[in-house]
């Protein structure tokens, strides 16, 4: 460093440094860069805030609030901070903190694109998809090229069931960037549910070639396979959903019926046992174990279907939606299918639509249908 630059201006070239390398992907070499700044000149807020970024980036969530919070104390309207310091409130959990702050950098800068954007994810978190939709729409009128806004967009359109909309915002934000998997992801879970089956396959298999990792690809893309009955494919999905995320309770529920319907009922039973006896995550008596227990003949039908009902459970409809899909395929492998068509269609009036049991069921009623 040159002889004779003054005190900021040396505090200024190591954040300016930090910029650069954390532009590059150089995060270690940015926390050293913004921190030997902030040693240098200890009010230095957008250092703080920048390597803020960098603790979240590298999964550090306290040290990322530390820095945010003194970005905010040193300057409270600095949007930056505000805005930062929201994204990692949320990650913690903190919604309300998070709303509160995202909300801040929005009056602080109305055209903040990504702090609209921000706030759309909070507020669809809080179950608030009306506020999250306006959200989501503003950021996209701030900036029309952002496209992981299009995505999440059209993610809470097929919430609130408009397919149109939603496959239409997909196409966009697939436009603006040809490989967001999660957008080729978001094409196939509408053109399922709108009957294009073939067009889903195209655009789940479209998702793992740009997202090889994507476990809830693999599963979403075996289920199609199931519902087809391809069973062999669909058994290699979700045993590719297991390996890149072995807590995938509902790959395991799937790979069992897969297995069963190929004609592998006691290899299966074994199986999904096994993970049962060894899971890690979740308690053994929540209902993704429930329905492994009944799947796995350690509890009757009846039992199954009283520990769907709760009075009060949010989740009752959902839960009931799933008891008569798997207590249908069960019946189908035992080979009843005129009870199992009966299941299925009350899985159908459950009104269920985003769940893939809905679409399963209706699935193995055409097949029923056609005396398949």
């Amino acid at each position: 460093m040159p002889v004779g630059r003054a005190f900021g201006d040396a505090a200024l070239d190591y954040y300016n440094r930090g910029v650069q390398k954390q532009d590059g992907g150089d995060l270690e070499g940015a926390l050293v860069d913004y921190s030997r700044a902030i040693e240098l000149k200890p009010d230095y807020a957008y250092a703080y805030n920048n390597r803020g970024v960098v603790k979240k980036a590298e999964g550090d969530l306290d040290g990322a609030l530390a820095d945010e919070n003194k970005a905010v104390e040193l300057n409270p309207n600095l949007p930056e901070a505000r805005y930062n310091r929201g994204f990692v409130k949320h990650a913690k959990g903190d919604l309300e903190g998070a709303l509160a702050d995202e909300s801040k950098a929005i009056e602080l800068r109305p055209d903040f694109a990504q702090a609209w954007y921000n706030r759309g994810l909070v507020k669809h978190a809080k179950n608030d998809v009306a506020g999250a939709l306006a959200d989501y729409t503003k950021a996209i009128e701030f900036k029309p090229d952002y496209a992981i806004a299009y995505n999440n967009r059209g993610n809470t359109k097929h919430t609130r069931g408009d397919a149109d909309g939603a496959l239409a915002d997909f196409t966009k934000a697939i436009e603006l960037k040809p490989d967001l998997a999660e957008a080729w992801f978001g094409c196939g879970v509408v053109k399922q549910a709108k009957g294009d089956l073939a067009g889903a396959l195209a655009a789940y298999t479209r998702a793992i070639e740009l997202n090889p990792k994507g476990a809830t690809f693999y599963h979403s893309r075996g289920c199609l396979h199931y519902d087809d009955h391809e069973f062999t494919d669909a058994m290699a999905d979700f045993r590719q959903a297991i390996e890149l995320d072995a807590a995938q309770d509902y790959s395991h529920l799937r790979l069992w019926l897969a297995g069963a319907r190929a004609g592998e009922t006691k290899s299966a039973t074994k199986e999904l046992r096994s993970y049962l006896r060894d899971r890690k995550t979740g308690k053994m008596d929540d209902w993704e174990a429930t329905i492994m227990r009944f799947l796995t003949g350690q509890m009757t039908e009846r039992a199954f279907f009283n520990a769907a009902i709760h009075n009060g459970d949010k989740q009752q409809a959902g839960k009931q939606c799933e008891a008569y899909y798997y207590a249908g395929s069960k019946r189908l492998v035992e080979g009843n299918k005129k009870k199992a068509a009966d299941y299925f269609q009350q899985c159908l009036a459950t009104d269920k639509k985003d769940y893939l049991e809905y679409k399963s069921a209706a699935a193995e009623l055409k097949f029923l249908g056609k005396g398949k």
